[in-house]
């Protein structure tokens, strides 16, 4: 019986709790899901530089060819502002450096992107 009244004095602690820390639940479960989103947005960006420095180093593909390809590869809602800068031909390895902004969550939370990849070029060695 000694323990009634307490419990009566912390009656909606609970509650008042709750409804405190939901706020910041929320925030930490945003703000992971947009860290996951740049890192989507990251590894995107790495396969796409990948797969031109291949085509201009293995398959003899124009800077412009694969400039272009890239940028259509990522001409989505998630990035803007993309920047393809390729080695000039000829050079080993192909360096390939993309950069961009990763759209975020919220307007105004987008993030700087740069990726640069090298691949060695591939020719007949006598």
């Amino acid at each position: 019986m000694n323990d009634l009244p307490r419990c009566r004095e912390e009656r909606g602690s609970v509650s008042l709790a709750a409804a405190l820390l939901a706020p910041v639940f929320i925030v930490l479960l945003f703000a992971a899901f947009q860290a996951a989103m740049w890192g989507h947005a990251r590894t995107e960006a790495r396969v796409a530089a990948s797969s031109a420095a291949a085509q201009v180093a293995r398959f003899g593909a124009s800077e412009a060819a694969a400039s272009a390809a890239v940028q259509s590869s990522l001409s989505s809602d998630s990035f803007t502002n993309v920047r393809v800068d390729i080695s000039p031909t000829g050079s080993d390895p192909v360096v390939v450096t993309v950069t961009a902004q990763a759209q975020g969550i919220l307007i105004g939370t987008s993030k700087a992107i740069s990726v640069t990849v090298a691949v060695p070029l591939e020719r007949i060695q006598p």
